[in-house]
């Protein structure tokens, strides 16, 4: 795991960071850079339902997020063991990343509020590395609609990177 940054905030390079995913890869934040834009969502707990739904969505929506050149990361603050069980329940076509000592999230501010309820955060990377979108809540109704919102806007961000 590499930690390289404390903050991340819009207009801020992303903190790096390298996982391993349900995949059996290593996965690092820079591993993307100068290629895509990266969307990264943090899952808030394995029974969350409304992050379940948005990972599907994710899922479902894959192949037009990578039409605008934009690739998906999602972490779990689970075990390898627990975060590959998840991510076959729902069929995903991009891998999750295990942080089972959620120092990513930590890395990210994604403590849990009041030592109870974990926070959740969704954010896009451009292809500089650099946080161009960032969402962090501990209420995942949000993610209802943040598939949608987050297209749209890596699409923008496209039209914007071509200027």
């Amino acid at each position: 795991m590499i930690l390289e940054s404390i903050e991340a905030k819009i207009g801020s390079l992303a903190p790096d960071f390298r996982l391993r995913a349900t995949n059996g890869q290593e996965i690092a934040l820079s591993d993307f850079h100068g290629r895509s834009n990266v969307i990264v969502f943090f899952i808030r707990e394995t029974s969350c339902p409304q992050c379940r739904t948005h990972v599907t969505q994710l899922g479902r929506m894959y192949e037009q997020f990578r039409e605008t050149g934009t690739e998906i990361i999602v972490i779990l603050g689970e075990n390898l063991e627990k975060s590959r069980a998840y991510a076959e329940g729902i069929d995903l076509p991009f891998p999750i990343l295990s942080d089972p000592d959620r120092a990513i999230y930590e890395l990210y501010e994604l403590e849990k509020y009041f030592l109870l309820f974990q926070r959740t955060a969704s954010l896009v990377v451009d292809k500089e590395g650099v946080v161009r979108y960032l969402k962090r809540t501990t209420v995942p109704n949000v993610w209802l609609q943040e598939t949608r919102e987050l297209f749209g806007f890596v699409d923008s961000l496209n039209s914007v990177q071509l200027v």
